[in-house]
């Protein structure tokens, strides 16, 4: 190397105060120079005017995976395996001929294969003439910074625990991928809403929640292709978009294999965990342009399939979207309806077959809307969640049945209120049992005075803190019936381990004319509930021959117009004699 050239013009002229001094190196200056090379973090190299190195220090050749020897002589281009072509390091040559100076990014794969990112600081040496003599490179190495600055864009565009798409990159990507469809294509839009998983989170702790969702994270991806979506965009609330769905049948199909794979047990630790799913799917361009109309469609259509039982998917319509404007409004008029006493409970009363007897009424909440009338459970329970008043909700209702109870065992009658929790179930499963039960016992009656009502599609999936809930009911007496048997979901193998007193036959087995299949359907489920030993209530009996045919194959119980329709809770006591000429023979 050229000494004397080196840090070319060091000496340099100093103002101050008027005066000029020429200051020159001091002697040693340039060991002095080579030490501070020796000694800095950043990597640096002396290449004559055509590029070629002359001198580099050791953080250069650590940077390169290269020694000075090895380094000495080659043309900067061609120091290490990098990522850029012939015209990129042309554009930068072209810089520094016209800026004196250059710097950005370079990359090169490292001898294990990965892409390392530098900052390159490029600096042209001029002599007195204006010609090149030296150009000075200054390299630091960026890849952490790089890789911090990746991992900040990854979370701010995924799910940190789940590690699939947040709504910001759902929303990003849903713009993108819609300018590249087919003028045919159709996109479908599913929101997917887990039923049950809150009660594991607050009964299990957060720990096993999160092994939970990351679980069902997972599945989904599995059932999303490479150019579909998969994004978690609340607590317990997953997006799917699914590409080239142009026929319902196979989209109903689809969703109902995703269902499956959404209610197969999840084992974390030592429990067996199942969290059911509510879908509800929007089309695009069918139902809307926009990826947050069409979210606002599928939300409202999840809360659609969630109301039912015996199907939990739902595509969206214009009704649903009446429906939906309608629940809001009631959502805002529920809590005056609570703190008004706009609420009541009528019953039902279950006749005993063979036997004139009035065992146990149902309890069935109503809403005395001030403006609309009486308001149904199905159409009022989506408006209370939505308030975020189910909690209080249940409590009002076993409070109110506790009251009447008290009332007509003072009266004389002594059978049981069973509570119809349709609906209700998230409140048992929260573990809010102990307050339930305490709620009856301050109103002097027993837990053994009460049954519980739960429908098969909530109880057959069997959640540990469900079961813990049950079992407590059953401690402190109350007995536990499985509701809506024959429409909603049921396993054999599964209710022979439930905590459950009995079971109540669906409406919908006695609808119309009974033919050979649905007489062969209830008498196989009465003679289930016989060799389990479990009390079989049948409802919605309207004829006689229904009551025959039921107390020939061991039904124990029914209820339904045959014997009354829903009572006002003065009507129940003085119902007793009216039984008799309804009973059938022993």
């Amino acid at each position: 190397m050229d000494k004397n050239n080196w840090l070319h013009r060091a000496d340099a002229t100093v103002s101050g105060s008027g005066t000029a001094y020429r200051l020159s190196p001091p002697a040693g200056f340039l060991a002095l120079t080579r030490q501070i090379m020796q000694c800095t973090r950043e990597g640096i190299v002396v290449m004559d005017a055509r590029g070629r190195v002359m001198e580099v220090n050791p953080a250069f050749c650590l940077h390169c995976e290269l020694d000075a020897d090895t380094l000495l002589g080659r043309h900067i281009t061609h120091v290490s395996k990098g990522l850029h072509n012939g015209s990129y390091y042309r554009r930068i040559w072209k810089r520094l001929q016209y800026q004196d100076q250059w710097e950005g990014e370079v990359e090169q794969v490292t001898r294990h294969g990965e892409v390392a990112t530098h900052w390159l600081m490029l600096r042209l040496i001029r002599d007195d003439a204006g010609l090149v003599t030296y150009i000075i490179g200054i390299l630091d190495d960026i890849s952490r910074l790089r890789q911090s600055e990746e991992r900040l864009s990854f979370l701010a565009h995924h799910d940190s625990l789940t590690g699939i798409a947040n709504r910001a990159f759902l929303l990003d990507w849903f713009n993108r991928i819609s300018f590249d469809l087919e003028p045919d294509e159709q996109l479908a839009l599913l929101f997917i809403d887990l039923d049950r998983f809150k009660p594991i989170n607050d009964g299990f702790g957060h720990g096993i929640g999160d092994r939970v969702l990351q679980a069902l994270a997972g599945r989904l991806q599995q059932m999303a292709g490479a150019n579909e979506m998969v994004a978690r965009i609340g607590g317990d609330e997953f997006v799917l978009v699914w590409r080239d769905i142009n026929e319902e049948s196979v989209l109903f199909e689809r969703a109902g294999r995703l269902l499956e794979q959404l209610e197969v047990p999840i084992r974390v630790k030592n429990n067996e965990l199942s969290v059911g799913a509510s879908i509800g799917i929007s089309l695009y361009p069918h139902h809307g342009l926009e990826i947050e109309t069409l979210l606002r469609y599928a939300d409202t259509a999840m809360y659609e399939a969630k109301s039912r039982s015996r199907s939990h998917i739902s595509l969206f319509d214009s009704k649903s979207f009446a429906r939906l404007e309608q629940r809001n409004c009631l959502a805002q008029d529920f809590r005056e309806a609570l703190e008004q006493g706009q609420l009541y409970l009528e019953y039902q009363p279950r006749m005993t077959l063979g036997k004139v007897s009035l065992p146990a009424v149902e309890a069935l909440l109503r809403w005395r809307h001030p403006a609309l009338g009486v308001v149904m459970p199905n159409v009022f329970l989506p408006a209370a969640r939505d308030a975020g008043l189910l909690g209080k909700l249940a409590e009002w209702v076993c409070a109110e049945a506790a009251v009447q109870h008290s009332r007509w065992q003072k009266q004389g009658w002594h059978g049981r209120i069973s509570l119809n929790m349709s609906g209700l179930e998230p409140e048992l499963e929260q573990l809010r049992i102990l307050r339930l039960l305490d709620i009856l016992q301050r109103q002097g009656v027993s837990p053994a005075d009460f049954e519980l009502e739960l429908r098969s599609d909530f109880i057959m999936r069997r959640s540990e803190s469900l079961l813990r809930v049950l079992t407590a009911f059953r401690d402190a007496g109350t007995a536990i019936y499985l509701d809506n048997v024959g429409r909603g979901r049921f396993r054999f193998d599964t209710l022979k381990t439930l905590p459950v007193d009995g079971i109540k036959l669906d409406r919908s087995l006695l609808a119309g004319d009974m033919d050979s299949f649905d007489h062969a359907v209830v008498r196989s489920l009465l003679s289930l509930a016989g060799t389990l030993n479990l009390d079989t209530v049948a409802c919605g009996v309207e004829q006689l021959n229904q009551l025959v045919f039921l107390q020939k194959y061991g039904c124990r119980q029914i209820q339904g117009e045959l014997v009354t329709g829903p009572l006002p809770a003065e009507r129940v006591p003085g119902f007793i004699p009216a039984l008799a000429g309804s009973a059938a023979p022993d």
